[in-house]
């Protein structure tokens, strides 16, 4: 009768562990080959960002969003979406202002990242601590900024394909597809693509996956426990 029990308890505790620990299959997968690229996506999640999502959904793929504070706060619904349908959400400031972050105190940067932080820990219930500085950290992020930063826990991502889709979205969203196929000629390793939120953007979106698959490139998602470094300063705390 007691062997019985503990085999009906330890049943009971792995279905458990599985249930509350364990990590969604798109965080999880690791890719050895070095044609994988990481889709980024700043600054929202705005009106944009639904439309981004249902995309990436019928195409089964999946993305990483560097959320602005504010934004998380008037988006709620978008933000559980995003880690929801296996996404990973990360953090892109409060203000991203240029004078608020980097002027003044080193430790800007940080009190920002770790307010949203909060933020999304309390709207979501997700704790994350990659970011990406607003404007890329260079020039600005200098040793004593990413010392406050490192101090706190965080990582910090940039990236080695511009889309500019910030310029172009609106004008010319063709030339963000150019932008990623001309950024992948002769790049080794993973890449990390930086989009933002857009309209443009989210037009391309499908050519460009359907590009890159074609292509032979495997779209992952971030995932702490697999983290790459990729900062303008080779910075390996990050």
């Amino acid at each position: 009768m007691v062997k019985r029990s503990s085999s009906v308890l330890f049943a009971i505790l792995l279905i458990l562990s599985k249930e509350f620990f364990s990590t969604p299959v798109s965080y999880a997968a690791e890719h050895h080959s070095s044609k994988v690229v990481y889709l980024t996506f700043d600054d929202g999640p705005n009106q944009y960002t639904p439309k981004i999502l249902d995309i990436l959904k019928r195409k089964k793929a999946y993305a990483t969003f560097f959320l602005i504070e504010g934004n998380i706060k008037r988006n709620p619904k978008t933000v559980k979406r995003i880690i929801n349908e296996g996404n990973y959400p990360g953090l892109h400031s409060v203000s991203h202002s240029i004078t608020k972050l980097y002027r003044g105190s080193s430790k800007n940067v940080a009190i920002e990242m770790e307010k949203t932080r909060q933020t999304l820990l309390k709207v979501a219930h997700f704790n994350s601590h990659l970011t990406r500085v607003p404007y890329g950290s260079k020039p600005y992020m200098t040793m004593p900024f990413r010392d406050a930063l490192a101090v706190k826990g965080f990582k910090m991502w940039d990236w080695n394909i511009d889309t500019l889709d910030w310029k172009y979205n609106r004008t010319s969203p063709g030339t963000i597809t150019s932008r990623v196929k001309s950024g992948l000629a002769g790049k080794k390793g993973p890449i990390v693509i930086l989009f933002h939120d857009s309209r443009g953007t989210a037009q391309q979106l499908p050519i460009i996956i359907d590009y890159l698959r074609k292509k032979g490139y495997t779209l992952s998602v971030y995932n702490p426990k697999h983290h790459i470094v990729m900062n303008f300063w080779g910075d390996m705390r990050f």
